[in-house]
């Protein structure tokens, strides 16, 4: 294994470098792709290509290559799973990951679960969410017990969930950082402790404040484990009790570059369907020591650098939201308001100038309709929380008073405003 060294504001760290052989043979695999020939023409034919002298793939261009993808894995002896990350109904962007998930990979740098584990498996099934599968997959590897519960976003359910996985001896949840923030917000105003976790598995977004605020006043003494990743590359990298919550330790097929600050995924595990070669995943992020003492730098995340965010831990592109809105007639223009993002309260205000003749309630009414079921799995997402997303029209949108112009998103202003 080589290493480089690389500056960053902090100190030295030594970052691990992919071996030739292994880009040689991620290229290859690109450039195998009908999609992608032109893309990699230049450097048909050569060995020993530099990493860095390959162009950056965007999600555009991975989505475009589908088709191609679907007919490639068709030919592989293992099967594979087609799961969605985001985009509409009619457009979702969609992954091939082997059946196997990684999770063997996975499993021989990060070991959450023993056999003695009993893990609820609080991720939902279905609509091609990845999460549910992946986490079963690991417990069966790992030799634990699974129980395969799904979301419980119901209260007058909640307690009976509670008490029924106590009673089998649940040691271990995996689940989003909102979801584990409701369940403990739940124990917390029922007067209950929550079933005695010992580990909490999370992923799909950031371990922000308020959950973990929760975690240590309700479960002082659960470790957490957390993966970062995307549907596209699949894990890149894990942490555990003693890392910082935000930083995580890039696997050994994954090899991660920062260009810029822009983190881009290079997967080069034999197995992998989607050719990741220098996928700009859409996160920021330096490289750092990690409190937890492994000798080798972890990989920081320091938030979005494109368009996307999590709302109720569904990727969104607010342009998607707006396109679905601005197909309705009586609609002129769009606005969404954030508000609290990534808060257990979060919640989006769609706003809506319309033509003067039209019925605003029926124009409101008929395009919270649409952008709830053609918006990928938002209907689902907000029908456990309705509170969370609304459309309303408006005399006027909300202006950048130094710039002039109209954002498509605005964050936190006054309840009412616009």
């Amino acid at each position: 294994m080589t290493y480089a060294t690389t500056d960053t504001a902090e100190r030295s760290v030594e970052v691990r470098e992919v071996a030739p052989s292994a880009i040689d043979a991620a290229l290859a695999a690109a450039s195998g792709v009908p999609a992608f020939r032109a893309k990699y023409a230049d450097f048909a034919g050569r060995s020993s290509v530099d990493l860095g002298e390959l162009p950056i793939l965007t999600k555009d261009e991975l989505a475009g290559a589908l088709d191609d993808l679907v007919e490639l894995a068709r030919d592989r002896l293992a099967g594979a799973y087609v799961y969605g990350s985001g985009g509409t109904t009619s457009a979702p962007k969609l992954s091939l990951i082997p059946s196997e998930m990684f999770v063997s990979a996975v499993l021989a740098e990060w070991r959450p679960l023993t056999p003695q584990d009993v893990l609820v498996n609080f991720n939902t099934p279905g609509r091609l969410w990845s999460s549910h599968n992946f986490f079963n997959m690991l417990a069966h590897q790992s030799g634990a017990v699974v129980i395969p519960l799904g979301s419980v976003d119901e209260e007058v359910e909640m307690k009976e969930w509670l008490d029924f996985v106590e009673r089998l001896g649940a040691t271990a949840l995996d689940a989003t950082p909102s979801h584990i923030a409701h369940i403990l917000e739940f124990c917390r105003s029922a007067e209950r402790p929550p079933p005695p976790f010992r580990k909490l598995l999370w992923t799909g977004e950031g371990y922000g404040n308020r959950p973990l605020a929760l975690t240590r006043e309700l479960m002082p003494d659960a470790e957490l484990y957390g993966f970062y990743g995307s549907t596209e590359t699949w894990v890149v990298g894990c942490n555990g009790p003693t890392c910082p919550v935000d930083t995580f330790h890039v696997l050994r097929h994954q090899h991660v570059e920062l260009q810029d600050g822009i983190v881009l995924v290079t997967n080069t595990h034999p197995a992998s369907i989607n050719p990741i070669l220098r996928y700009r995943i859409g996160d920021r992020g330096r490289f750092v020591a990690c409190p937890c003492g492994r000798p080798e730098p972890a990989l920081q995340l320091l938030g979005r650098d494109d368009p996307q965010f999590k709302f109720v831990s569904i990727l969104i592109t607010p342009q998607e939201i707006a396109g679905v809105a601005e197909s309705d007639p009586a609609v002129r223009a769009v606005q969404l308001a954030l508000f609290r993002l990534g808060k257990p309260e979060e919640r989006m205000e769609l706003r809506l100038l319309v033509e003067p003749a039209a019925q605003r309630a029926e124009v409101e009414r008929r395009v919270e309709q649409a952008i709830l079921t053609q918006v990928y799995r938002l209907g689902w997402a907000v029908g456990s929380a309705p509170e969370s997303f609304s459309v309303r029209a408006v005399d006027e949108l909300s202006v950048n008073q130094r710039t002039g112009k109209t954002p498509l998103v605005v964050h936190d202003e006054p309840e009412g405003a616009a």
